[in-house]
Order: C-alpha cells, then structure tokens, then sequence
C-alpha cells in the first residue's frame, strides 16, 4: 500500500510534460540542420569527433533524474511496520442494559443517554486498557469485543439504543454469562465488568453469576442509572417524537424505579463499587480512580505503525543519473583527416 505525503507536487509533472515536448520539438529542428550541412562526407568530417549516441544517453538520464527527484518531492510512503506493542492494563467489558426502561426521563435527557455519556467519559479516561461492549435487554449481545481502539469503542458506544435489541426485558444473568464466555481463561483478576442498568431483573440469576465471577478473581463495578422516585417511560414514533408515555393493562402510566439493591449486592459479591447515577456532574469518578489503583498486567500485540517513508530510494537514484551524465563524455579523441576531392570548374 502507498500514499504520499505531498501528493500536490505530481502537479510539477504538468510543466515537465510541456518542456519534454519542447525539447522533442527542437531536436527535430537541429536534426534537420545537421541534414543540411551538405553530402555525408561533409557532416563527416565536420562532426567527427561528436559522439550523437552519447549525447542522447546524457539527455535521456538527465530526464530520468528529474523525474525521479519528482517522484521524491510527493514523499512516497510504502507499506507499514509491523511492531510489537507492550502496555500495561486490564480488560474492561461494559454491560449496557438497552432495555426500554432505560429511555425513563427521571434522568435527564434519559437514562441510557447519560449512561452512553458517563461511559463516555470512562472510555477518555482508559490507557492502555481493553475495552469491550455488551448490550443486553431480554437476551445479550456482544457489540464490540476487547480492543484498545477506544475510537472505535465510542462509536459502537453511540449506536447502541434501546431498538438494538428486538427482545424486550431486563436480563442481567444473561449479560454476566456473555462476559463470562469472552473473558479468557489465565489471569482472570485483570478482569472488569462494569454493568449499567436501571437493576430491573426479571430473570433473577444474576447473583449466582457474581458469585462464580468471584471464584474466577472477576470485579463486577454497578452502576445505576434513575432515581428512587423514578420516572415514566415515554414511547418515540419512527421519527423519534415522543407520542405518550407506557401504561400498563389498567391503562396506568408505568413508572420505572432504580433497583438498588439487585446491583448493590453484584457489586458487594465480587468486591466491586455501586454508585447510583442521577443528575449529578462527574458520577463515575470513584470508578475512574478505582480502576486507575488495579494491579496491572503487561499485554503484548502486534499493530501496525505508521507508513514508512521511501522518499529516500527515488532521491538517490535521481542523484546517481546526475552524476552519470556529467560524467559521460560527448566527444572522442581521434581526429579524422579529410578524404575528399577538390575540384575546379
């Protein structure tokens, strides 16, 4: 693969274009002089000691140089290096309840809007840590596995909505297997989960999982995003406009309320942080700095580097045409006498 750092300099090869042809133009002009000096014998021996096969060698790596110290100017860069890349860190997996008692309005613009923004936040936050998403609902999904591409973590982190998953529910065992599943098998106390809900359970297998997440050295962070006066669960039309709020079959409007407690005990099983997530400014902070003090383990992955430059190759062979043509000579030294005849009328 190339690129080119100054790609605006192949413009110079428009002028070159018009002097070659000028030139091609005049040597045309000075072959039909030479034509003209007069029979063979003449131009002969007047142009004995001029070597034409050289001097058009000479020409032609004066063009070839121009050209390639053309080729050097755009700044070619070929291929990438391939190197190893050593960081220390953890890997993080985030669970992200989708469901749709997330777009509750007891927190502002909504639940999952300010649970994408604080993840957000601890994404910017992340140096040389893994991170992979979950988004969960009434079944779980891996949406992004472990990367250390945290571009590419906060784009997926923006996608995911509460219309990602079609099955409706709040299933936080399932979510806790799916990390389980993907978290490799040695050095598991490097592993963090960090689950994002509102704590609505309805399966109720989730403090089993932290239990056996526990055995295998994995911290399970909650973070619950409501109030515990909670809030109403607006409906959005395909444009996204608000329409009413969920009722129930009494025709109630449903209000969705924090679950304390179901994540509060996940957190307290494996040794993890609860922190309630409201309308407050810097909610996560605690996690940041409690995941800043874990141990850290050394990862080792291949990536590649930037481009390298080859600018290099094309100056030195432009260089070395230069070099060989002033030192081609034009001329020989033999003389050649005249054989001809004079004659008088």
């Amino acid at each position: 693969m190339v690129r080119y750092t100054h790609p605006e300099m192949f413009y110079l090869f428009i002028p070159l274009t018009f002097v070659l042809i000028w030139y091609a133009i005049q040597g045309k002009k000075l072959r039909f002089g030479l034509e003209a000096l007069g029979i063979a014998s003449v131009k002969k021996f007047l142009l004995n000691r001029v070597k034409y096969s050289r001097i058009r060698l000479r020409s032609r790596l004066i063009v070839l140089g121009i050209i390639f110290i053309l080729l050097a100017s755009v700044g070619p860069q070929i291929g990438m290096k391939l190197t190893e890349l050593k960081r220390e860190g953890v890997d993080i997996f985030i669970l992200l309840d989708t469901s749709t008692s997330m777009n509750a309005v007891d927190v502002k613009p909504s639940r999952i809007e300010k649970a994408k923004y604080e993840l957000g936040r601890l994404l910017n936050k992340l140096e040389g840590d893994r991170a992979g998403l979950i988004a969960f609902a009434g079944s779980a999904h891996l949406h992004c596995p472990l990367t250390e591409d945290y571009s590419a973590s906060r784009l997926f982190l923006n996608m995911m909505d509460t219309d990602i998953i079609t099955t409706q529910g709040t299933d936080l065992a399932a979510a806790i297997q799916l990390a389980l599943d993907h978290v490799e098998n040695d050095d598991e106390k490097f592993k963090v989960f960090v689950l994002v809900s509102d704590g609505e359970d309805h399966q109720g297998a989730a403090v089993t999982l932290a239990e056996q997440a526990r055995e295998l050295g994995i911290i399970i962070h909650t973070l619950g995003v409501g109030t515990s006066a909670g809030g109403p669960i607006p409906i959005y039309d395909e444009n996204g406009n608000r329409m009413e709020f969920k009722k129930n079959h009494s025709g109630q409007v449903v209000t969705s309320t924090l679950n304390e407690s179901m994540l509060d005990e996940i957190a307290r099983i494996t040794g993890g942080l609860y922190i309630r997530i409201e309308n407050q400014v810097n909610a996560i902070t605690p996690l940041l700095n409690e995941i800043d003090q874990m141990e850290k383990r050394e990862f080792k992955s291949h990536v590649f580097s930037q481009y390298e430059d080859r600018y290099q190759v094309f100056l030195v062979i432009g260089l070395i045409l230069f070099l060989t043509e002033f030192l081609i000579p034009t001329r020989t030294q033999k003389e050649m006498g005249w054989e001809g005849r004079f004659t008088r009328e």
